[in-house]
């Protein structure tokens, strides 16, 4: 009987420590939704530049149409082509950011890996606490 208590206390603080790692599990799975909005960033970013390539393509088409046109013409296309400038600075700046984000999301990667470990852990813990069941029921004998 004295070992019986002696495994139980065991299991108890076993427990409690797996009380503890599901509550770490718990923040993990809110960093998981966060890396989960960080995907759809990422997402957001490759439609960026893909948007940036056709840009990139107007602004040749523009270079060549300038070429073609006549003296009167040259300030229109600039001032065009200064739209276009201005837009490119604007998703160059998202596009950094979204950089950001990217280190951001490796960071929150490695954070998933360390919840797969938690998960596995969580795992032991639903064994231990049938395993608990199983002594309280034996105590109860």
């Amino acid at each position: 009987l004295p070992l019986i208590r002696s495994y139980l206390l065991n299991l108890a603080r076993i427990l409690s420590e797996l009380l503890e790692l599901s509550l770490m599990l718990t923040e993990l799975l809110k960093l998981s939704l966060m890396l989960t909005e960080l995907l759809k960033l990422s997402l957001i970013d490759t439609e960026l530049l893909k948007l940036s390539l056709m840009v990139t393509e107007l602004l040749k088409l523009s270079l060549i149409d300038t070429e073609l046109l006549k003296l009167s013409l040259i300030d229109t296309e600039l001032d065009k082509l200064s739209l276009i400038l201005t837009e490119l600075l604007k998703l160059s700046l998202i596009d950094t950011e979204l950089d950001k984000l990217s280190l951001i999301l490796t960071e929150l990667l490695k954070l998933s890996l360390m919840l797969t470990e938690l998960l596995k852990l969580s795992l032991i813990d639903t064994e231990l606490l049938k395993l608990s069941i199983i002594l309280t029921e034996l105590l109860k004998l």
